[in-house]
């Protein structure tokens, strides 16, 4: 009889539009007993994943800008070797006076920056013995090396942006802009988080990856557009230029600069090619990971 009521209490509250209760909340209510339901949303595991996130992108940050600090005359000399080959382009080519020729230099700068930068850290950490440490944390080492990747590239770029807008004002060249380059850039520089997936997943097998940091930065700059136009390369040149991540961006940059709007075509290239450059850091990643777990990672220099 108890089931009877039971049901016909859930038949009367379905057709007065209440929700029906389930079947152990009814069968609680028949013992006179409170339903609990437990919320699905928001899930605390999801908010713990989140909240170390955020420790270990500030803490991140901290440690690269007390690095910064600690070597600030080996970043001013860098600087300073970057400011003398740009100025030396902007001096000798005709694209000198181009107002957008400020932004080819930004994204090239910006790729070097970062590259090496993921490079030496992590082949110091392996040096020290701290990368072993790094292994041995509750957060994975695909998170670390993404949150760690994604410091890199704020702080370098945010760096680059300040860096070579003050040398080309100095030296008397044009600085154009349009709020046109600003999803461009974002577009393209997710594109080059790929490539420093790579790099980084490359340094974490090899470890002297480093070393050719410099030669890949500058075959970058004779390749990507960003001192010689991609139409004066040879064929061959000018297709493995076209596949790098940032030539694109700095094509489309330089046609919203000079008033012109990027086609369809165009975005689909360009977040294409990026998608494909994080896709393959990450399958890099997990691969070299992979291979580590049944191998071993080599940490000798």
């Amino acid at each position: 009889m108890s089931e009877l009521a039971t049901s016909e209490s859930a038949i009367s509250r379905s057709a007065m539009g209440e929700p029906a209760m389930s079947k152990s909340a009814m069968s609680e209510s028949a013992k006179g007993e409170p339903a609990i339901h437990e919320p699905a949303w928001p899930n605390p595991r999801y908010h713990a994943g989140l909240l170390a996130l955020w420790i270990l992108f500030t803490a991140e940050i901290r440690r690269y800008l007390a690095e910064c600090r600690v070597y600030l005359t080996n970043y001013l000399s860098s600087m300073g070797v970057t400011a003398i080959v740009v100025s030396m382009f902007v001096f000798s080519t005709d694209s000198g006076s181009d107002p957008a020729y400020w932004v080819g230099f930004l994204f090239w700068n910006a790729a070097l920056s970062i590259i090496t930068e993921s490079c030496i850290s992590i082949s110091s950490d392996k040096q020290s013995g701290t990368f072993t440490q790094l292994m041995l944390k509750p957060i994975s080492m695909l998170r670390q090396i993404t949150v760690k990747t994604l410091v890199w590239s704020i702080v370098n770029i945010l760096i680059d942006i300040v860096f070579l807008v003050a040398l080309f004002l100095l030296i008397g060249a044009p600085v154009g802009f349009s709020w046109s380059v600003v999803p461009i850039a974002i577009v393209t520089f997710v594109g080059l988080f790929g490539l420093t997936m790579i790099m980084a997943s490359l340094t974490i097998l090899y470890t002297k990856t480093a070393s050719f940091c410099d030669l890949l930065g500058y075959a970058m700059m004779f390749l990507c557009g960003a001192t010689i136009p991609l139409a004066k390369l040879p064929p061959v040149l000018h297709a493995i230029g076209s596949l790098l991540p940032i030539t694109k961006g700095i094509t489309m940059s330089h046609a919203a600069i000079a008033g012109s709007q990027a086609g369809i075509a165009d975005w689909i290239w360009l977040c294409g090619q990026s998608a494909v450059f994080v896709a393959l850091g990450y399958v890099a990643f997990n691969l070299i990971m992979r291979h580590g777990r049944r191998k071993g990672i080599h940490m000798r220099y």
